[in-house]
């Protein structure tokens, strides 16, 4: 029981986690990212995948990025925590990152990122119960006689991204794991490439300032199509923006030719900007496979940016050098 325990959970660190507020963590997404948008971000989330598994898998995170002073540069910093079932499997990783950007045309701007990982992979054993422990009347002993020699893991990893966009439209593209990582104790598995393809464009309702604020209402469909190793998803999303609340849903598994058999659940997010702060909240629904009989997801976010960061076309500043991108700010 407690080698099926540990295989599944290492099977599941195969691929990784998907975050439903994926432009809330968009270093995660895409190293790309850095230093759009402002001078300097830092984020928080935590994910709790399947709460009603007696040991959910849960995801936490911190970002940060900062903006090179009058250049064309950024740089980035990831630091994440994923727990696993309740045999402890703990994987850490920091994350070191840098994006350029650049105007193309008079419209269209392009930035290009690269991250560089450390992640250590760990498994341990004081939650699970062998069977030597156990005794005829039901006493549990402290100690057992089976090994547990379950020694962490390194690996180096590397993460590629790119972006381009317009004033309305963005599309994106994330290569990760681009040296296929071997992972694992005993007998290690190659960590397969994952690619991830974004893309949305934001339709303005209304939008105006008043008393140096910026205020809009918006509609924005988002795509995101990701695939590693057998997996391949297709997530399809539409956001509204009605300042300073953001109301999101996000269906993810949507049916492809020659697809798999997968998860399909249904995500609603909310979100609210308050100056300098943004909080963001949702829930996945299964609605098809496991997630709906694990309990689906819940996911929070916390951002800290400068007040005043967007305009709705252009950056008041000189943006010669960086211009805003208008994807969805969870």
């Amino acid at each position: 029981m407690v080698c099926v325990s540990c295989l599944c959970a290492l099977a599941a660190a195969g691929q990784d986690v998907h975050l439903t507020q994926q432009y809330a963590n968009r270093l995660y997404l895409n190293p790309a990212f850095a230093g759009i948008n402002s001078a300097w971000r830092v984020a928080l989330a935590h994910r709790n995948q399947w709460p009603a598994l007696n040991g959910s898998f849960r995801t936490s995170q911190l970002t940060a990025d900062y903006r090179l002073p009058d250049t064309k540069s950024a740089v980035s910093l990831l630091v994440q925590q994923d727990r696993a079932g309740i045999g402890g499997l703990q994987k850490w990783q920091l994350s070191g990152g840098y994006a350029y950007h650049t105007n193309l045309t008079e419209n269209w701007a392009m930035s290009a990122g690269l991250q560089a990982s450390v992640a250590s992979l760990r498994v341990s054993s004081d939650n699970l119960v062998f069977g030597d422990q156990l005794s005829d009347n039901g006493l549990v002993a402290l100690t057992s006689a089976e090994a547990r020699s379950f020694e962490p893991g390194y690996y180096l990893d590397f993460t590629v991204g790119g972006l381009a966009y317009t004033r309305q439209f963005w599309v994106g593209l994330t290569a990760a794991h681009l040296n296929r990582p071997g992972y694992g104790f005993n007998q290690e598995t190659e960590l397969p490439l994952r690619f991830t393809a974004i893309a949305g464009y934001k339709f303005y309702a209304k939008s105006y300032e008043e008393q140096g604020q910026l205020f809009e209402l918006s509609f924005l469909p988002t795509a995101t199509f990701i695939q590693q190793q057998n997996l391949t998803r297709l997530d399809i999303g539409l956001y509204t923006i009605y300042t300073p609340l953001t109301l999101g849903f996000i269906y993810k598994g949507v049916p492809m030719p020659n697809g798999t058999n997968q998860d399909k659940t249904l995500a609603v997010l909310l979100g609210l900007e308050l100056q300098n702060v943004r909080v963001g909240y949702s829930h996945d629904i299964g609605l098809q496979g496991f997630s709906a009989e694990a309990g689906g997801a819940n996911e929070i976010s916390l951002i800290f940016e400068p007040a005043g960061f967007k305009d709705l076309f252009q950056s008041r500043n000189n943006h010669k050098l960086n211009r805003n991108i208008v994807c969805p700010a969870f």
